[in-house]
């Protein structure tokens, strides 16, 4: 009997462990190669669960892997957010961000908003990828969720299809080796 109760209460702490695990809120990108090491990221902000409603949110940009930030949202979602990009700072080597503030209601449960836009000079290696966002409550500046930002599900498309074909070139080289040896 004992075991029974004490597995009934590992069970519910595990299913309240993970359901507050569960993320509140999501923020996609779709990234897109301006030329010349200049990239573009536009977001789509995604209100899952979060009470009260998404009025502010932060995007990190990590200091050494982005510069030139430059806000290129297009009216709307603009007309409805206060938009700021701000340098990362190279003396103090901080990260830069881009904060979004709601003129109006902001995002709620179950609703996004998509259009948000930054271009910057990419100076990391490869592509850029995700970064660190946080959900803001404006009145006291508490972080009310965070997460990093995901591809849109097109660009993650591409990235398994890449991933899948670079597996196949390697286990066809890896046969071929084996054949010669033989």
């Amino acid at each position: 009997m004992k075991r029974k109760v004490l597995a009934g209460v590992l069970l519910v702490l595990f299913f309240t462990s993970a359901v507050s695990a569960l993320p509140m809120t999501k923020i996609q990108y779709e990234a897109t190669d301006l030329g010349s090491g200049r990239w573009q990221y536009s977001y789509e902000v995604t209100n899952l669960s979060l009470t009260p409603a998404i009025e502010e949110f932060t995007i990190w940009f990590d200091y050494g892997l982005y510069g030139n930030l430059s806000i290129e949202t297009p009216n709307p979602p603009a007309s409805d957010w206060d938009e700021l990009v701000i340098e990362a700072e190279p003396v103090l080597a901080d990260d830069g961000y881009y904060d979004a503030l709601a003129l109006g209601l902001g995002i709620g449960i179950g609703n996004s908003v998509s259009g948000f836009a930054v271009s910057f000079d990419w100076l990391g290696v490869g592509e850029p990828g995700s970064q660190l966002y946080e959900i803001i409550d404006p009145a006291t500046f508490d972080t009310l969720d965070s997460g990093y930002t995901i591809p849109e599900p097109a660009t993650l498309l591409l990235l398994t299809l890449g991933g899948i074909i670079l597996r196949r070139k390697r286990l066809s080289h890896k046969d071929a080796k084996a054949q010669r040896k033989k």
